[in-house]
C-alpha cells in the first residue's frame, strides 16, 4: 500500500532536518576542537582527524600559503606513511596550486591524471635535479582514484588549501561541499588567529630581546658614563687646585667665559709676605722648608676662602688675594671682609709659630700685610692658548708698597680702605708713604682690632740676634708668673 503524500513529505522534511541537525553538530564539534588552541599544528591536526571521523577522509593534508615565496607549504598530514611536512607546491602548479591561485575547489578522479599531477609537482620542486633524495617529498597515494582540493579562506583571503585523496572515485557528494567549505573556512579563521598570535608572540620575544639588549646597553652606557663622570670629577678636582674657588665655580657654571676679557672695577687688594723667609731658606733643608711653606699657605688659603677672597697667586712665600670679583657684596663689605681675613691670618700665624718652635725652628716667621682699595683691571690675561685670571693696575702696586712699609705681624691699610672699615675695625693713624707713580703721599693706618673688642690688643713680638720675645696678654692665665719670668730675663741680662 502506497504512503500518503503528506507522510512522504513529512519523512523527507524529517530527513532534511536530521541532516541539518547532524551538520550543525558536526560544525559545533569541529569548531570546538579547532578553536580551543592557538597552536597552528594542533589546529591542523584536529581538522584532519575530524575529517576522518565525520567524513571518512583517510588521507588528507593542509598546506599554508607563503605569499612571499609564491608557494604553499605542507603544515600537517593525515594517513600517509610519509608525512611530508615542509614539502611545497608552487602557486598555479597542479590541482593544489591551481586551487590556491583561483580560490576555487577542484576535483580530480583519474589515476593517470593523479600520477601526472605528482610528477608535475616533483618537477616543480626541482625541475633540473635528477636525484630528489634531498628534497621533502609531497605526500600522495600511489593507487589514488580521486583527489579534492578546497581553498581555505578568511575574508576572501587565502590562508591555505585542504587536500583530500581517496582510493574511491567519489569522495563526497554535492551536499557535503557546503559543509566542508564552512569547516575549511572556520579552520582558516582559526589558523589565521593562531598565526597572528604566533606573530604577536614572536614580536613580543623580539621586543623582549631588544629590551634586554637595550637594558644591557643602557647599563653598559651608564657604567661608561659613570666611569667617565668619575674621571671628569677627578680631573675637575685636580683643575680646581689651580683656581680660586670663585673663579673655578664661575668657569664651570658658565658665568665666566674662557677667553681674553677684562674689566675695571673697585677691588680691595691684600698682599702679605713673610719676614725672614729668605734667611730661613739658607738654614733649613729644602724638604723641611717645603713642609713649612705648604702648611703656612694652606692655612692662609683656608682663611681666605672662608672670608670670600679670590686667591690670585702665590709668589714664593707671598700671597695676593683680592675681594670684589668675580663675586662682590659691595665695596664696604668687601673691604671689611678683607681686613677681617687679615686679622684671622695673624692669629693663625701665632699658632703656627708655636708649632714650628716645638719642631725645633727657633727663628720665628713674621708676616707683613698691606691692604688697599681702589679701581683695578681684572679678568683673563695671556694668550689664546694660555690664560691667567688676575688683576693689574696702580691699585695692585700700591697694596704691594704698603705691605713693604708694614711692621712685622702688623696690618697696614691705605686711607681708601680705612674710610670703608673704620666703623667696624679700630685703626691707628700711621705715617704717609710715597709711592712711585702716585704724585701725592699716601696716608696709612695700622689695624688694632675689631671695634666691638678692646682696641689695645696686647700683642708684642720682637726678635734680635740672641733674643726673641712673644707676648699675648689674652692667653696669660697668671700675670704674676709672667712678671717673674720677665724679671728673671732682666736679671740675666744685667748680670754682665
Amino acid at each position: 500500500m502506497d504512503k500518503p503524500p503528506l507522510q512522504d513529505e513529512f519523512e523527507n522534511l524529517k530527513k532534511v532536518l536530521d541532516r541539518k541537525t547532524k551538520e550543525f553538530e558536526i560544525i559545533k564539534q569541529i569548531s570546538s576542537q579547532i578553536n580551543k588552541t592557538l597552536d597552528v599544528n594542533l589546529i591542523a591536526s584536529a581538522m584532519l582527524n575530524a575529517m576522518d571521523e565525520f567524513f571518512g577522509f583517510k588521507y588528507s593534508m593542509i598546506l599554508l600559503i607563503d605569499e612571499k615565496m609564491q608557494k604553499l607549504n605542507v603544515l600537517a598530514t593525515h594517513g600517509y606513511e610519509i608525512k611530508g611536512i615542509g614539502a611545497s607546491v608552487k602557486l598555479g602548479v597542479g590541482v593544489i596550486g591551481i586551487v590556491a591561485k583561483k580560490k576555487k575547489m577542484m576535483r580530480m578522479a583519474n589515476l593517470g591524471m593523479q600520477r601526472s599531477y605528482m610528477n608535475a609537482i616533483k618537477n616543480q620542486i626541482s625541475p633540473d635535479a635528477k636525484n630528489l633524495s634531498n628534497e621533502v617529498e609531497l605526500p600522495g597515494l600511489k593507487n589514488a582514484e580521486s583527489q579534492v582540493a578546497i581553498p581555505m579562506l578568511f575574508n576572501d583571503e587565502l590562508i591555505g588549501v585542504l587536500s583530500v585523496e581517496s582510493k574511491k572515485i567519489n569522495i563526497f557528494n554535492n551536499s557535503d561541499e557546503i559543509l566542508i567549505g564552512i569547516l575549511a573556512n572556520q579552520t582558516a579563521n582559526a589558523l589565521q588567529n593562531a598565526k597572528l598570535y604566533q606573530l604577536e608572540q614572536k614580536r613580543k620575544l623580539e621586543l623582549n630581546k631588544a629590551y634586554s639588549e637595550l637594558e644591557l646597553l643602557n647599563t653598559t652606557l651608564e657604567k661608561k658614563v659613570d666611569e667617565r663622570t668619575k674621571e671628569l670629577v677627578t680631573l675637575s678636582n685636580k683643575l680646581a687646585k689651580y683656581f680660586s674657588p670663585q673663579v673655578y665655580q664661575s668657569i664651570f657654571s658658565g658665568k665666566l667665559d674662557v677667553k681674553i676679557q677684562t674689566q675695571r672695577k673697585p677691588l680691595t687688594v691684600f698682599f702679605s709676605d713673610l719676614e725672614g723667609f729668605t734667611e730661613l731658606t739658607e738654614r733649613l733643608e729644602p724638604e723641611v722648608l717645603t713642609d713649612i711653606l705648604t702648611q703656612y699657605l694652606t692655612e692662609m688659603s683656608k682663611i681666605a676662602i672662608k672670608w670670600g677672597g679670590t686667591i690670585d697667586k702665590f709668589i714664593g712665600d707671598a700671597l695676593l688675594v683680592f675681594f670684589g670679583d668675580p663675586n662682590s657684596n659691595g665695596n664696604k663689605e668687601d673691604a671689611v671682609a678683607c681686613v677681617s681675613m687679615a686679622i684671622e691670618m695673624l692669629e693663625k700665624l701665632k699658632t703656627l709659630r708655636k708649632f714650628w718652635r716645638d719642631k725645633g725652628i727657633s727663628k720665628p716667621l713674621n708676616a707683613r700685610i698691606g691692604i688697599h682699595t681702589g679701581v683695578c683691571t681684572v679678568g683673563n690675561f695671556g694668550s689664546e692658548d694660555r690664560l691667567d685670571y688676575t688683576i693689574i693696575g696702580n691699585g695692585v702696586n700700591l697694596a704691594s708698597r704698603i705691605e713693604t712699609s708694614a711692621e712685622p705681624n702688623k696690618i697696614l691699610l691705605s686711607e681708601d680702605t680705612y674710610l670703608l672699615i673704620k666703623k667696624d675695625i679700630n685703626c691707628l693713624k700711621k705715617q704717609k708713604i710715597s709711592v712711585k707713580g702716585i704724585s701725592y703721599p699716601v696716608q696709612t693706618y695700622e689695624v688694632l682690632g675689631f671695634a666691638n673688642k678692646k682696641s689695645n690688643i696686647a700683642i708684642f713680638e720682637k726678635s734680635i740676634p740672641g733674643l726673641s720675645m712673644s707676648l699675648d696678654k689674652s692667653e696669660i692665665e697668671d700675670n704674676q708668673t709672667a712678671i717673674n719670668l720677665i724679671n728673671d730675663a732682666l736679671k740675666a741680662l744685667q748680670s754682665d
